[in-house]
């Protein structure tokens, strides 16, 4: 009998570090900090591997990445999020393009994600200044059902001349990647880090995020 609780002790002392396994390689960057650093390193922040994907639990507003995974040119970034359950507030979540410098004094990267209440939202960030392209509701954003939980795609296409921005497969945005616009997603800005942004506390799970290069924009004018 006190050999089966021993086991049973030392099985739970190995099981609840791996439940709570933090992705390898990829960090944390908290909104207003003047670094990154290791992706569990916020107690009040939990981002940990779960199934085949992420969990997110927690806050403040903060991005997650991995250096890993830096792109350029033509390219797409896809993920599948299912808020598990709504907040008080209606919490922005979703993808990160462009990242430059996320670990340094000036982190810079475009954003694009979606809320509870219906929106979506692209906006732009150079160190502490955020610049918004655009705030809309959209009727193909999923609301939580009545068990509180709502699962939608979102997907960010860089073609030749234009950004296209995706969900659950219809496109609701699009921006110009051309020299000269003016626009915060010119193809110099486009290269870089892509990964994950939560705006406040949320309860979040991630799964199949993917970085797609090479990548064949479909033809729709691009």
């Amino acid at each position: 009998m006190r050999r089966r609780a021993v086991l049973i002790a030392l099985i739970a002392a190995v099981a609840a570090p791996i439940a709570a396994q933090a992705p390898p390689g990829w960090r944390v960057r908290i909104d207003g900090g003047g670094s990154a650093a290791a992706s569990d390193a916020h107690p009040a922040l939990a981002f940990t591997t779960m199934g085949k994907g992420f969990h997110i639990a927690g806050g403040p507003g903060a991005i997650f990445f991995d250096p890993a995974r830096a792109v350029k040119g033509v390219y797409a970034v896809r993920a599948t999020f299912t808020l598990t359950k709504p907040g008080a507030a209606a919490a922005h979540y979703g993808l990160v393009f462009g990242g430059t410098d996320l670990e340094g004094a000036a982190p810079t990267y475009v954003y694009f994600t979606i809320a509870q209440d219906g929106t979506f939202m692209i906006r732009h960030r150079a160190g502490n200044q955020v610049d918004e392209i655009d705030k809309s509701l959209h009727f193909t954003i999923r609301k939580p059902d009545a068990g509180g939980k709502s699962t939608n795609t979102l997907e960010v296409q860089v073609a030749p001349t234009a950004v296209s921005y995706l969900i659950n497969g219809a496109v609701v945005d699009a921006t110009p990647t051309r020299a000269g616009t003016g626009s915060y997603t010119e193809t110099e800005k486009t290269n870089g880090i892509a990964g994950i942004r939560i705006d406040d506390q949320i309860d979040l799970q991630v799964d199949e995020f993917e970085v797609i290069q090479p990548f064949r924009p479909p033809v729709r004018g691009q």
